[in-house]
């Protein structure tokens, strides 16, 4: 597998952060001071520090750190240097705020949410496990469809499913 594939991009990570934590928010660590200028050696690089809030009071919050060169190196990161580093950092702190991956594989969707201690993403981990082991030849995109239709049928959506409904689902997956 090369490094692209399965590679899980900032805007999905930002698209499952907000999923998974609609009153959550990504701001500097320092609002007032966002980029830094950090010298080692004669190299100079920005650093930005993101903060992934899963909720208003989070006490603990994901951090992501980035340092992009600076100048940019290549046409793509030239000039843009501060929203490169930006964008990185708020990545990484999805990331340790453990609502998305890097990449797909590293540690499964399950994994992370049975040790969310979130009865409602156990249930979604367990409905989405026994569906990968129903269909375990469909890719992530297929099985999300499968699993909204499913959701849908009993009128209800990815986003207001209740643990008893992801239960039900993760049953009859399960059983079949």
């Amino acid at each position: 597998m090369s490094f692209a594939e399965g590679y899980v991009d900032v805007a999905t990570r930002l698209v499952e952060f907000r999923e998974k934590h609609p009153e959550g928010c990504l701001q500097p660590q320092e609002p007032y001071e966002p980029i830094r200028l950090i010298t080692v050696g004669e190299r100079v690089y920005l650093q930005y520090i993101a903060c992934a809030y899963r909720t208003p009071d989070d006490p603990r919050p994901g951090i992501g750190i980035a340092w992009e060169p600076y100048p940019g190196k290549t046409p793509y990161t030239r000039d843009s240097e501060a929203m490169v580093a930006e964008t990185s950092a708020w990545g990484r702190a999805i990331v340790a705020a453990l609502a998305a991956d890097t990449k797909r594989g590293i540690a499964s969707r399950e994994e992370v949410q049975n040790r969310s201690g979130d009865p409602l993403a156990a249930a979604k981990a367990r409905a989405w496990g026994a569906l990968k082991k129903r269909k375990p030849d469909e890719d992530n995109d297929a099985l999300t469809e499968f699993t909204k239709a499913a959701l849908e049928a009993r009128g209800s959506s990815l986003a207001d499913a209740s643990a008893a409904t992801w239960n039900q689902l993760a049953q009859e997956w399960e059983a079949a």
